[in-house]
């Protein structure tokens, strides 16, 4: 085999390679785009669950209170 041919054996090896590495860059890009999306939806439903026990704790709190008024009323005089 000549120097030529060996050359062009490494060349030709290297774009064998560089296709399967591409696609395979391609499949990797495909996959963190998925988690990148998850992560997203996951963002958003906890924003959505913080709301929510933000608004369920005010809304005890505020019973909580308005039931010691109430008793405090009832018991002063």
């Amino acid at each position: 085999m000549t120097g030529n041919e060996s050359e062009k054996n490494r060349i030709n090896g290297w774009n064998e390679w560089s296709k399967y590495v591409l696609k395979e860059l391609e499949r990797l890009n495909k996959c963190f785009e998925a988690i990148d999306k998850k992560v997203d939806d996951l963002l958003i439903e906890h924003t959505i669950l913080k709301v929510k026990a933000g608004l369920w704790g005010a809304l005890s709190g505020g019973i909580t209170t308005l039931i010691a008024i109430v008793i405090w009323y009832f018991t002063k005089g």
